[in-house]
């Protein structure tokens, strides 16, 4: 589970939410009590946001920011995106967790100089927050539920949850885009 989260976190922007309900659903199996399983997931989680975020900021920053390698019209497109959203900043990767509109952002954070120790106390936050709830959710329809319903109304809420975060990023942008302010 970490290295999906350190993939979806530098290479390939996923939805891993699926992944925390699916090996969440595996703790009888295995014999673990979910508590201690759920924080286990919680800690596998926030490394491999932590690792792939910082893998990503360092390529980019030592191959193309510090070498003057960073093509320029990238770097224009990158701030200009970020100009038009509600936040400017470091601050961005927090709404990022709710309405996804900033994909890859180690590379964000490298190229627009973002201070780096901010930025990851942001990426952990947010993490931590996010699939703590997710996992308490999932731990709550468990008990509510039988175990094999369970796991199907969770998945089914993360799937809405993608959707209804989609929707909002486009809703977002298309806002954004048009000079109004966020709702």
């Amino acid at each position: 589970m970490y290295l999906i989260f350190v993939v979806a976190a530098a290479v390939i922007p996923t939805r891993p939410e699926a992944f925390v309900v699916g090996f969440f659903s595996l703790y009888s199996a295995i014999g673990i009590p979910p508590v201690l399983w759920a924080a286990a997931l919680l800690g596998m989680a926030l490394a491999g946001e932590a690792t792939g975020n910082s893998l990503l900021y360092f390529a980019v920053n030592r191959a193309l920011v510090r070498t003057g390698r960073m093509p320029k019209r990238i770097e224009t497109l990158m701030r200009r995106w970020t100009n038009f959203l509600i936040l400017h900043d470091e601050r961005i990767i927090l709404l990022n967790r709710v309405i996804p509109v900033v994909p890859f952002i180690g590379a964000f954070i490298a190229a627009l100089k973002w201070s780096y120790p901010k930025s990851l106390a942001y990426i952990l936050i947010g993490a931590a927050v996010k699939y703590s709830a997710l996992l308490l959710l999932v731990g709550a329809i468990g008990v509510t539920y039988d175990p094999s319903i369970a796991t199907w109304i969770t998945l089914s809420l993360v799937l809405g949850l993608v959707v209804v975060s989609a929707i909002g990023s486009l809703v977002f942008r298309k806002r954004v885009a048009r000079g109004k302010p966020p709702a």
